[in-house]
């Protein structure tokens, strides 16, 4: 489902962060605790945020009982955001999903990666091209989409998390348009939204000037998420001039 209205307007966009990071993701600093997250939110003016941990097959479906102590947190602090309780979920290989459905459709905001390549249970393709990233990439994100599993991608198509070449954007260059637009229509239709990552469009600002004008000609639905670990990335504000001059 979208979480909010359609709109390409950067500062529109800006009201609000679907990709926090708590405690519970081991790579978040110990600042990211729920009371001080929402606080930094309402002194920020955001107006809905989502708190989105990492999931692991080591402690397959973890992520609901987590979100059940961070609702129990969450209950105690007063605050104006709108708070979901989700997580960023991992499907590391085509139809290999890291938790149960049941797990997934638990969790208010299903935050769906599809290339978290560096960690040592993703599967890879068996040749190791760019172009194979890409169909690899491609063919992830078809089965999350066939799934029912998600209501948006987390940093779609970044090449960042591919170690095997020099410049890893020679990935998201080997992606067409028209390979770009089809996916982002199959996922229109299922109501699932496609993120403006703060790493990634700052990481790769050719291609993701590329996947927002396509975006909008098909007429996707984008959410911004920061991918925040520490309590200084919760505001996206502060990226507004460098999100527009990459993707305008």
């Amino acid at each position: 489902m979208f979480f909010h209205e359609k709109t390409y307007d950067i500062d529109e966009l800006m009201r609000h962060n679907m990709h926090i990071h708590t405690t519970f993701s081991g790579c978040a600093k110990p600042e990211m605790k729920a009371a001080d997250i929402v606080r930094t939110a309402d002194e920020c003016g955001l107006e809905i945020i989502a708190l989105t941990d990492h999931n692991y097959p080591r402690k397959k479906n973890g992520v609901a009982s987590q979100r059940l102590e961070l609702l129990r947190q969450l209950e105690k602090i007063d605050h104006r955001v709108r708070v979901y309780v989700g997580a960023e979920l991992s499907a590391y290989g085509i139809g290999k999903f890291a938790d149960d459905i049941e797990c997934d459709n638990s969790l208010d905001f299903r935050l769906y990666t599809t290339n978290h390549y560096h960690q040592d249970y993703w599967e890879h393709p068996e040749v190791i091209t760019p172009r194979a990233y890409a169909e690899h990439m491609l063919g992830i994100m078809n089965s999350v989409i066939d799934s029912g599993r998600a209501d948006c991608f987390a940093h779609p198509f970044m090449a960042g998390y591919i170690h095997a070449f020099p410049d890893p954007h020679d990935v998201t260059r080997s992606f067409t348009d028209n390979e770009i637009g089809d996916i982002m229509e199959k996922a229109n239709r299922a109501e699932i939204a496609w993120e403006l990552n703060t790493p990634a469009v700052l990481g790769d600002p050719e291609f993701f000037h590329r996947y927002f004008q396509i975006g909008k000609e098909v007429g996707v639905v984008f959410n911004i998420g920061t991918d925040a670990h520490v309590l200084d990335r919760i505001d996206p504000k502060q990226f507004a001039s460098r999100y527009k001059e990459i993707l305008y």
